[in-house]
């Protein structure tokens, strides 16, 4: 516990408790995990009358479970209140947390990265019941004669507030995770609210200049140091590096042009030829046809399979021989098991996109399978794979996610290079697939990598996922790159330590693929499997 002013307490745990102590009761700002009530206690306070939760993130109100069991909190049980800003009944009721980790998974990244367990919520029920969705932001509250103001400063969720109070003739700001000591922002991956817009960033950007028109003694953060001296140039700092950090999520090869290939054709069933030997179908899958009269699937999305009979009966019925994906999201790689149950055929994967497909349910990763997808053969980390009369070289190609690959083979006199979802035309999706932490995207060691390895391979042409085929252009890769470095500083300034891998990488739960990776040295059979 540490005693900011006469009355303004801070104490230290799962988040920064702030408790402002009236004449007859006291308030607090965050609840942590509760552990500090025994220490508030100690101290001979007045009794808790209100807590006022800035968001809904479990390191700010965890401690709700054991609610009633802490002798302090069960003399007054009755007489608290615990309030929080409108919107968050949607990760704090009860019902509301139930709702999430039913659905957490159902369209990719997830509504929020810090949620209550069930387990906690089940415990904290009689309280999280009572809540009451009151602190909607330009709005306020008494607390006696006291008045408890509410600003909106979205970011870590939609519905965050900061929280003004004069204490001791100080006007004080508790902004929750909006702001972090050093213009910086606590897990930054929070401002993630989808895998690829800023919208997140944007939204905390606008909350931060809210703060700034503010005048302020003491801004009091949920994490870190309680910021007196230089508030001001703080936020102005933050606020640029939340605008940096929204543009970083636009364009990734600014002025380039989209350089789309012409398909040669159109067939009646709806699919598109691109060469005579390779067709792309429906809305991600590509075929691959041998003189042999077999076909290579790539990419296929399950719903995607509903055309390929058609395409196959209208090419003159060639033989799904083989499959394989890009990366492992559902819509590149859930037709796989279909493919070898349907037509037989061989399923092929690289290694770091076997992995997650291996145990989707023991990595959490974005837009996983619903059940596990096994290889019959991988190919190696990086090196060659011969089918039929294609040589394919092959390779890791880390962008949209860490666990993506690409593959490139001679097809009809061009070089063709399944590229997947990492990078696209500048029109679609800002020229990529989009990153985020939790999606395990990288910069250097991603995009910027994987750029490289698109100019080291010189393809003629690029087939992108969602049907996206265009002319190579190293142009584009040599911004991409430069835009990868950028991107990187970027998000590192956000980091509180200056460290990527400890601040937001450490979201993306990297895969142990070692062994993974030890097996794909050579192409082999993985036996029983």
């Amino acid at each position: 516990m540490r005693q900011l002013l006469t009355h303004l307490f801070l104490f230290e745990d799962t988040c920064n408790v702030f408790v402002i102590a009236g004449d007859e009761s006291a308030i607090a700002i965050d609840f942590g995990s509760g552990k500090w009530l025994a220490e508030f206690a100690a101290l001979g306070l007045p009794p808790l009358q209100h807590i006022f939760l800035t968001h809904h993130h479990a390191d700010q109100c965890g401690g709700l479970s054991h609610w009633g069991n802490d002798p302090m909190t069960q003399a007054h049980n009755g007489s608290i209140q615990v309030h929080a800003p409108p919107g968050e009944q949607d990760f704090l009721s009860p019902e509301g947390i139930a709702e999430f980790w039913r659905t957490r998974r159902d369209a990719g990244v997830p509504r929020s990265y810090s949620v209550l367990p069930l387990e906690v919520a089940e415990q904290s029920a009689p309280v999280l019941n009572r809540i009451q969705y009151d602190m909607a932001g330009w709005t306020d509250l008494f607390w006696g004669v006291s008045r408890v103001r509410f600003v909106h400063t979205p970011g870590h969720g939609p519905n965050a507030v900061s929280i003004i109070v004069d204490v001791d003739g100080r006007q004080v700001v508790f902004c929750g995770d909006a702001a972090h000591a050093g213009g910086t922002v606590w897990q930054p991956y929070h401002l993630e609210w989808d895998h690829w817009t800023g919208a997140g960033a944007l939204a905390a950007w606008q909350g931060i200049e809210r703060l700034r028109g503010i005048g302020m003694d003491l801004l009091c953060p949920a994490h870190g140091p309680v910021i007196e001296a230089g508030i001001r140039p703080a936020l102005a700092t933050l606020s640029r590096r939340l605008l940096n950090l929204v543009r970083a999520k636009g364009q990734i090869a600014m002025g380039e042009k989209d350089a789309y290939a012409p398909p040669l054709r159109i067939l009646a069933c709806g699919a598109r030829q691109v060469l005579p030997h390779l067709y792309q179908f429906a809305e991600n899958s590509y075929l691959l046809v041998s003189d042999n009269g077999e076909a290579l699937l790539i990419d296929p999305w399950s719903r995607d399979l509903d055309q390929l009979d058609a395409l196959l009966a209208e090419i003159g019925h060639p033989h799904v021989a083989a499959a394989t994906a890009t990366h492992y999201h559902l819509d590149h790689s859930d037709g796989l098991p279909i493919a070898r149950a349907k037509y037989g055929a061989t399923v092929w994967l690289h290694p770091h996109v076997a992995a997650p497909l291996r145990d989707p349910d023991g990595m959490d990763v974005p837009w996983p399978v619903k059940a596990a997808v096994l290889p019959d053969y991988l190919w190696p980390a990086a090196g060659d794979w011969q089918w039929n009369e294609y040589a394919f070289r092959v390779g890791h190609y880390p962008g949209q996610t860490w666990w993506h690959a690409a593959f490139m083979a001679r097809i009809d006199g061009l070089k063709v290079l399944f590229g997947g979802d990492s990078f696209q035309p500048p029109s679609r999706w800002n020229g990529t697939g989009g990153f985020c932490a939790y999606n395990g995207s990288r910069f250097r060691e991603g995009f910027m990598r994987s750029a490289q390895t698109a100019i080291d391979w010189r393809p003629d042409l690029v087939a992108a996922g969602h049907g996206t085929i265009i002319h190579f252009n190293r142009a584009y890769y040599r911004k991409v790159m430069r835009w990868a470095g950028w991107a990187e500083q970027v998000v590192t300034a956000l980091c509180p330590t200056g460290n990527l891998a400890a601040d937001y990488l450490s979201m993306a739960g990297d895969a142990v693929i070692s062994t993974t990776l030890q097996q794909a040295q050579t192409n082999r059979h993985i036996p029983g499997e």
